[in-house]
């Protein structure tokens, strides 16, 4: 009876293993390595002059960098070792890189949370919440959402420790790790509230007001005759940034689902052939999630690859595209060229025009979000015409 159920142990192992080496080594790598690809792609573009005015793609763009760091940890403490079965490197580096991934992941969490939250302050409370829609408030939030989750993930950092026997390097819960208050404080109360249940919730809540708002929004409009084409640009980064909340939430809820099983039953869960094979899926799952910015990126947003083409191919931006510093091309009717008009400076016709709406405050910081152009549709028409009869009388003629 022992050797049978030492055969059936063995051979329960065996699949494991090669479970495993494919689920966490090859597939896991090849998707790490991708992400890892975009991701860059992705910090590069919206770092430019062009895209980082908008509060938006800061918070994406810190998303993509804490993104990348969760890529790195995984490749560094599973594709690594599953592939090629390096535990000598595996148990050297997990008591390093195990708290730096754990951080990163909180990072990503509360970071996806906080692009619900702008958004939701975007298009729900347009006029109330559009003075935190600022890239200084921007870098402001992505720093404090950073130092708490620092802050937080400080007792991980004394969860494990590497012990020698007999020449032997092996993994073993500290005593601090394995003290009842840090399993019932950090694995249980804390990780429920702070990991599962404010962010969760947040996204959750956002996400459902948004796609609440914006279906009313469309159901008046087309009471009213009035849907135009001109909010294709607003609709596919309003689908962008909810295909990015909904990836989240498909791919982490496992993972939420796993750590609450953990928290109550600690190491006696990673005893069952199951519920290790569920971790590595849902280890591929997480990686497919901090893969995914780039190609949802790539595929709603027109802008976003405009200036991918511009960096990667060289080719021109078109006429009329927001360049460098708020500078737009404007193309005269007469045949000297192109005039190149500041728009942080208009002509003081249109001022008191643009003061009356305040909403194009918030168009101003992120062109793209705009969601009532109609307000301010047929005042910035008249606008511009001043501007430009203004800027034709100043050039000299040719003779």
């Amino acid at each position: 009876m022992n050797v049978s159920s030492t055969t059936a142990t063995a051979f329960s192992e065996q699949r494991l293993v090669e479970f495993k080496r494919i689920v966490e080594g090859y597939l896991l790598s090849i998707v790490c390595i991708c992400g890892l690809l975009g991701n860059a792609l992705t910090c590069v573009i919206l770092s430019s002059r062009i895209m980082r005015t908008s509060t938006t793609n800061i918070y994406i763009f810190a998303l993509s960098c804490a993104s990348s760091c969760v890529l790195i940890g995984f490749l560094l403490t599973h594709g690594i070792r599953s592939t090629f079965r390096a535990e000598t490197f595996y148990q050297y580096i997990f008591t390093r890189v195990f708290p730096i991934h754990v951080t990163c992941l909180l990072i990503q969490i509360y970071l996806t949370a906080t692009v619900a939250l702008d958004r939701f302050i975007l298009i729900c409370l347009p006029f109330r919440g559009q003075k935190w829609r600022s890239p200084r408030h921007a870098v402001f939030v992505v720093l404090c959402v950073s130092l708490f989750c620092i802050l937080y993930c400080i007792p991980f950092w004394f969860e494990f420790t590497l012990i020698k026997k007999d020449n032997i390097r092996v993994i073993y819960v500290s005593d601090i790790g394995a003290h009842p208050l840090f399993r019932t404080l950090m694995r249980k109360y804390l990780y429920f509230v702070f990991v599962f249940l404010i962010p969760l919730s947040t996204i959750i809540i956002c996400k459902t007001m948004i796609i609440k708002k914006l279906y009313t929004v469309r159901r008046r409009k087309r009471l009213l005759g009035n849907l135009k084409k001109q909010n294709r640009s607003s609709n596919a980064i309003n689908f962008l940034l909810l295909s990015i909340v909904f990836v989240f939430l498909a791919t982490q809820f496992p993972y939420f689902i796993f750590n609450v099983l953990y928290s109550w039953f600690g190491q006696s869960l990673m005893a069952d052939l199951r519920a290790r094979q569920y971790l590595a899926i849902n280890n591929l799952l997480s990686v497919i999630n901090a893969s995914s910015t780039f190609i949802l990126y790539a595929f709603f947003d027109r802008r976003f690859r405009q200036v991918g083409q511009h960096f990667l191919f060289c080719r021109p931006l078109p006429a009329g595209f927001d360049a460098r510093n708020g500078v737009t091309r404007v193309m005269p009717s007469n045949r000297h060229g192109s005039i190149f008009v500041q728009n942080t400076k208009p002509c003081p016709s249109s001022i008191n025009l643009i003061n009356n709406h305040r909403y194009s405050i918030t168009v101003n910081n992120n062109v793209d979000d705009l969601t009532k152009e109609q307000l301010i549709e047929s005042p910035l028409k008249s606008a511009k015409s001043a501007l430009l009869f203004e800027i034709e009388d100043r050039i000299p003629t040719v003779k």
